[in-house]
């Protein structure tokens, strides 16, 4: 498997960090009804990527003792450069368990990575300390125009063979399995959905911020850069016509992004 980029990431990290910044703020807003006091606590970022989203954590709830915890190898040496104090963990999220438990389980942009998340959302539920939130962000844009796009470019020619089992990578699900999966284990449960209006400078800065993420997938199964280079070009093409150009050259780039929380009764 092709490593993640952080660099590629990072394009657009003031982009990718306003979500992270909504649902933080709203996890400390339960955690204050609570508790009284968003500082001092342990927190958990699930799938943290390269810190982006545990610089964010680290400015919401100051003093608090961080866990980042991501898959990649990658995300996590560039996490610690950044010189945030943290404890980062690469592992599975999948599989891993903690040795403690946490005011804040939380996870920006990351569960869609993850096949089975019915099973792994009670997890994360137990690693809750009582009267702690478990607060998630999941992106939320599968019928998007250049998801479609890349749907249908990967299974035309020449491209179909090269992307035999690819149909559900990544993992979308709507807000209603995810109350599904979180109502029964007896907590509060809030769902709410916003669609962020990114402005990219032009077309090409679409297919940079697709390929740092939702695109990975095939873009690991093809041979070379003039292959890869080829199979972006193409999705571009057919998604061209759902991004027209702006006046001054940029184009509109609307993510929809789901969100969650869960509070644990004391």
């Amino acid at each position: 498997m092709a490593a993640w980029n952080p660099e590629l990431y990072l394009r657009f990290g003031e982009q990718r960090s306003r979500p992270a910044l909504d649902l933080a703020l709203r996890a400390r807003s339960l955690l204050e009804a609570g508790a009284g006091s968003p500082s001092g606590l342990s927190i958990l970022d699930l799938g943290c990527g390269p810190g982006n989203s545990t610089a964010v954590l680290a400015a919401t709830f100051p003093g608090s003792g961080l866990v980042g915890l991501d898959s990649s190898p990658e995300m996590i040496a560039a996490a610690r450069s950044s010189g945030l104090d943290a404890e980062w963990i690469v592992a599975d999220g999948a599989a891993w368990e903690p040795r403690r438990s946490f005011a804040l389980v939380y996870s920006n942009a990351a569960l869609q990575w993850i096949p089975d998340q019915a099973a792994l959302l009670p997890r994360m539920w137990a690693w809750l300390a009582p009267g702690g939130v478990l607060g998630v962000q999941v992106p939320g844009n599968g019928e998007s125009g250049i998801h479609r796009a890349l749907r249908r470019t990967a299974g035309g020619a020449p491209w179909r063979s090269r992307f035999v089992g690819l149909a559900g990578t990544p993992i979308y699900h709507e807000p209603g399995f995810y109350f599904d999966a979180l109502s029964p284990l007896g907590g509060s449960v809030d769902l709410w959905e916003s669609t962020y209006w990114h402005v990219l400078k032009g077309r090409t800065a679409l297919i940079e911020w697709y390929s740092g993420t939702g695109m990975r997938p095939w873009l690991e199964r093809l041979g070379d850069d003039a292959e890869r280079r080829a199979f972006k070009d193409a999705v571009l093409e057919a998604a061209a016509p759902d991004y027209p150009v702006r006046a001054d050259g940029s184009v509109f780039f609307p993510f929809r992004r789901i969100f969650f929380t869960a509070t644990k009764a004391r």
